[in-house]
Protein backbone atom coordinates (compact mmCIF):
# COMPACT_ATOMS: atom_id res chain seq x y z
CA UNK A 1 0.00 0.00 0.00
CA UNK A 2 1.13 3.57 -0.68
CA UNK A 3 0.69 6.22 2.07
CA UNK A 4 -0.42 9.66 0.88
CA UNK A 5 0.03 12.54 3.38
CA UNK A 6 -1.65 15.90 2.77
CA UNK A 7 -3.77 18.44 4.64
CA UNK A 8 -6.80 17.18 2.79
CA UNK A 9 -7.12 13.65 1.27
CA UNK A 10 -10.07 11.96 -0.36
CA UNK A 11 -10.88 8.52 -1.64
CA UNK A 12 -14.34 8.19 -3.16
CA UNK A 13 -16.85 9.53 -0.67
CA UNK A 14 -14.50 9.15 2.32
CA UNK A 15 -13.34 12.47 3.85
CA UNK A 16 -10.90 12.62 6.75
CA UNK A 17 -9.76 15.92 8.22
CA UNK A 18 -7.27 16.58 11.03
CA UNK A 19 -6.58 20.23 11.81
CA UNK A 20 -3.12 19.95 13.34
CA UNK A 21 -1.33 17.02 11.78
CA UNK A 22 -3.20 16.54 8.49
CA UNK A 23 -4.43 13.14 7.44
CA UNK A 24 -3.04 9.84 6.27
CA UNK A 25 -4.93 7.66 3.80
CA UNK A 26 -3.75 4.42 2.25
CA UNK A 27 -4.31 3.83 -1.48
CA UNK A 28 -3.85 0.66 -3.59
CA UNK A 29 -0.49 0.43 -5.36
CA UNK A 30 -2.06 0.24 -8.82
CA UNK A 31 -4.31 3.31 -8.44
CA UNK A 32 -3.31 6.57 -10.21
CA UNK A 33 -3.71 9.77 -8.21
CA UNK A 34 -4.36 13.06 -9.97
CA UNK A 35 -2.37 16.14 -9.03
CA UNK A 36 -1.41 19.64 -10.10
CA UNK A 37 1.97 20.06 -8.37
CA UNK A 38 4.47 17.78 -6.62
CA UNK A 39 3.11 18.84 -3.23
CA UNK A 40 -0.20 17.18 -4.06
CA UNK A 41 1.56 13.81 -4.05
CA UNK A 42 2.43 13.80 -0.34
CA UNK A 43 6.21 13.67 -0.59
CA UNK A 44 8.12 10.39 -0.19
CA UNK A 45 9.79 11.04 -3.52
CA UNK A 46 6.57 11.14 -5.55
CA UNK A 47 6.47 13.54 -8.49
CA UNK A 48 3.50 15.12 -10.26
CA UNK A 49 3.93 14.38 -13.93
CA UNK A 50 1.84 14.14 -17.08
CA UNK A 51 0.77 10.93 -18.68
CA UNK A 52 2.57 10.33 -21.99
CA UNK A 53 1.44 12.61 -24.83
CA UNK A 54 0.56 15.37 -22.33
CA UNK A 55 -2.32 13.46 -20.74
CA UNK A 56 -3.72 14.23 -17.27
CA UNK A 57 -1.25 14.76 -14.47
CA UNK A 58 -0.74 12.01 -11.92
CA UNK A 59 1.51 11.14 -8.99
CA UNK A 60 4.46 8.97 -9.97
CA UNK A 61 7.35 7.48 -7.99
CA UNK A 62 10.46 7.66 -10.25
CA UNK A 63 12.66 4.62 -10.80
CA UNK A 64 16.39 5.33 -11.20
CA UNK A 65 16.54 3.84 -14.71
CA UNK A 66 14.06 3.77 -17.59
CA UNK A 67 13.34 0.23 -18.79
CA UNK A 68 11.87 -1.24 -21.96
CA UNK A 69 8.50 -2.13 -20.44
CA UNK A 70 5.99 0.35 -21.94
CA UNK A 71 5.97 2.22 -18.62
CA UNK A 72 7.14 5.72 -17.73
CA UNK A 73 9.65 4.46 -15.13
CA UNK A 74 11.42 7.77 -14.53
CA UNK A 75 8.19 9.80 -14.39
CA UNK A 76 9.13 12.33 -17.09
CA UNK A 77 5.99 11.91 -19.20
CA UNK A 78 7.72 9.71 -21.77
CA UNK A 79 7.66 5.94 -22.22
CA UNK A 80 10.74 3.78 -22.85
CA UNK A 81 13.02 6.71 -23.73
CA UNK A 82 16.50 5.45 -22.87
CA UNK A 83 19.34 7.82 -22.03
CA UNK A 84 23.08 7.81 -22.51
CA UNK A 85 25.05 5.84 -25.09
CA UNK A 86 25.72 2.18 -25.77
CA UNK A 87 28.40 -0.04 -27.30
CA UNK A 88 28.05 -3.77 -27.95
CA UNK A 89 31.61 -4.39 -29.15
CA UNK A 90 34.55 -5.44 -26.95
CA UNK A 91 35.14 -3.04 -24.07
CA UNK A 92 38.79 -2.54 -25.06
CA UNK A 93 37.72 -1.31 -28.53
CA UNK A 94 35.34 1.38 -27.28
CA UNK A 95 36.39 4.83 -28.43
CA UNK A 96 39.35 3.57 -30.47
CA UNK A 97 39.86 3.90 -34.21
CA UNK A 98 36.62 4.05 -36.16
CA UNK A 99 34.56 2.60 -33.28
CA UNK A 100 31.80 4.86 -31.99
CA UNK A 101 29.08 4.58 -29.37
CA UNK A 102 25.48 4.23 -30.45
CA UNK A 103 22.12 5.22 -28.98
CA UNK A 104 20.01 2.79 -26.91
CA UNK A 105 16.39 2.37 -28.05
CA UNK A 106 13.51 0.04 -27.16
CA UNK A 107 12.27 -2.24 -29.91
CA UNK A 108 9.63 -4.91 -29.33
CA UNK A 109 10.15 -4.72 -25.59
CA UNK A 110 13.92 -5.18 -25.71
CA UNK A 111 16.81 -2.73 -25.59
CA UNK A 112 18.97 -2.48 -28.69
CA UNK A 113 21.84 -0.23 -29.74
CA UNK A 114 21.60 1.71 -33.01
CA UNK A 115 24.05 3.86 -34.98
CA UNK A 116 27.09 2.35 -33.27
CA UNK A 117 30.31 1.38 -35.06
CA UNK A 118 31.95 -1.85 -33.86
CA UNK A 119 35.26 -3.44 -34.93
CA UNK A 120 35.59 -5.07 -38.36
CA UNK A 121 38.47 -6.79 -40.13
CA UNK A 122 41.39 -4.48 -40.81
CA UNK A 123 41.40 -3.05 -44.34
CA UNK A 124 44.29 -1.15 -45.90
CA UNK A 125 42.67 2.28 -45.90
CA UNK A 126 44.65 4.39 -43.41
CA UNK A 127 42.00 3.70 -40.74
CA UNK A 128 41.97 1.58 -37.59
CA UNK A 129 39.08 -0.68 -38.66
CA UNK A 130 39.51 -3.28 -35.90
CA UNK A 131 39.81 -0.59 -33.22
CA UNK A 132 42.96 -1.93 -31.59
CA UNK A 133 44.87 1.35 -31.64
CA UNK A 134 46.90 0.47 -34.76
CA UNK A 135 46.36 1.47 -38.39
CA UNK A 136 46.76 -0.99 -41.30
CA UNK A 137 48.95 -3.22 -39.13
CA UNK A 138 48.02 -6.35 -41.11
CA UNK A 139 49.62 -5.06 -44.30
CA UNK A 140 53.30 -4.81 -45.22
CA UNK A 141 53.44 -1.84 -47.55
CA UNK A 142 57.04 -2.67 -48.42
CA UNK A 143 56.22 -6.07 -49.99
CA UNK A 144 52.43 -6.22 -50.58
CA UNK A 145 51.80 -6.23 -54.35
CA UNK A 146 48.22 -5.02 -53.76
CA UNK A 147 49.26 -2.19 -51.44
CA UNK A 148 52.78 -1.27 -52.47
CA UNK A 149 54.11 1.77 -50.67
CA UNK A 150 50.60 3.07 -50.03
CA UNK A 151 47.19 1.48 -49.62
CA UNK A 152 45.58 0.69 -52.95
CA UNK A 153 48.75 0.96 -55.03
CA UNK A 154 48.75 -2.30 -57.05
CA UNK A 155 51.68 -3.74 -58.91
CA UNK A 156 50.87 -5.35 -62.27
CA UNK A 157 51.25 -9.07 -62.96
CA UNK A 158 54.86 -8.61 -64.07
CA UNK A 159 55.92 -6.59 -61.04
CA UNK A 160 56.87 -7.26 -57.45
CA UNK A 161 56.71 -4.82 -54.55
CA UNK A 162 60.29 -4.19 -53.47
CA UNK A 163 60.88 -1.80 -50.56
CA UNK A 164 57.52 -0.18 -51.23
CA UNK A 165 58.09 0.32 -54.97
CA UNK A 166 56.61 -1.70 -57.83
CA UNK A 167 59.51 -3.14 -59.83
CA UNK A 168 59.54 -5.39 -62.89
CA UNK A 169 59.90 -9.00 -61.89
CA UNK A 170 62.99 -10.56 -63.59
CA UNK A 171 63.32 -14.02 -65.04
CA UNK A 172 65.09 -15.32 -61.97
CA UNK A 173 66.27 -18.61 -63.46
CA UNK A 174 67.16 -18.91 -67.13
CA UNK A 175 67.47 -22.68 -66.92
CA UNK A 176 64.29 -23.87 -65.16
CA UNK A 177 61.95 -23.97 -68.15
CA UNK A 178 59.52 -21.61 -66.40
CA UNK A 179 58.18 -18.14 -67.11
CA UNK A 180 59.33 -16.72 -63.77
CA UNK A 181 58.29 -13.12 -64.40
CA UNK A 182 54.95 -13.79 -66.06
CA UNK A 183 55.76 -12.04 -69.35
CA UNK A 184 54.99 -15.13 -71.47
CA UNK A 185 58.70 -15.54 -72.32
CA UNK A 186 60.53 -18.59 -70.97
CA UNK A 187 64.22 -18.65 -70.09
CA UNK A 188 66.37 -17.57 -73.09
CA UNK A 189 63.30 -16.18 -74.87
CA UNK A 190 63.35 -13.41 -72.27
CA UNK A 191 66.36 -11.67 -73.75
CA UNK A 192 66.23 -8.83 -71.22
CA UNK A 193 66.71 -11.06 -68.20
CA UNK A 194 68.55 -13.88 -69.99
CA UNK A 195 70.95 -12.17 -72.41
CA UNK A 196 73.47 -14.01 -74.55
CA UNK A 197 75.86 -16.29 -72.66
CA UNK A 198 73.40 -16.76 -69.75
CA UNK A 199 73.44 -20.33 -68.47
CA UNK A 200 70.43 -22.34 -69.57
CA UNK A 201 69.28 -25.93 -69.98
CA UNK A 202 68.60 -27.40 -73.40
CA UNK A 203 66.77 -30.58 -74.25
CA UNK A 204 68.43 -33.17 -76.46
CA UNK A 205 66.11 -36.12 -76.98
CA UNK A 206 64.95 -36.99 -73.49
CA UNK A 207 67.97 -35.47 -71.83
CA UNK A 208 68.52 -32.01 -70.33
CA UNK A 209 71.99 -30.67 -71.05
CA UNK A 210 73.67 -27.44 -69.95
CA UNK A 211 73.94 -24.69 -72.51
CA UNK A 212 74.08 -20.92 -73.00
CA UNK A 213 71.58 -18.42 -74.29
CA UNK A 214 72.32 -17.17 -77.79
CA UNK A 215 69.93 -14.88 -79.65
CA UNK A 216 66.99 -16.04 -77.56
CA UNK A 217 67.73 -19.75 -77.87
CA UNK A 218 69.48 -22.13 -75.49
CA UNK A 219 72.34 -23.77 -77.46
Amino acid sequence: MKTFNAWLCALGSLLLVSGSVGCSVEFPNDAPYTCDVDGDCGGDGYRCTSLPNNGPKYCCLPEPVEKCNNVDDDCDGLIDELEGTCFTGPAEARGKGVCRDGVPVCRQGAETCINEVTPTNEVCNRLDDDCDGEVDEDFNLRTDRLNCGTCGTRCNTQQDCVEGVCQRRPETNCADGLDDDGDLLVDCEDRIDCPDNSACTRRVGGNRLPGTCQAGVCT
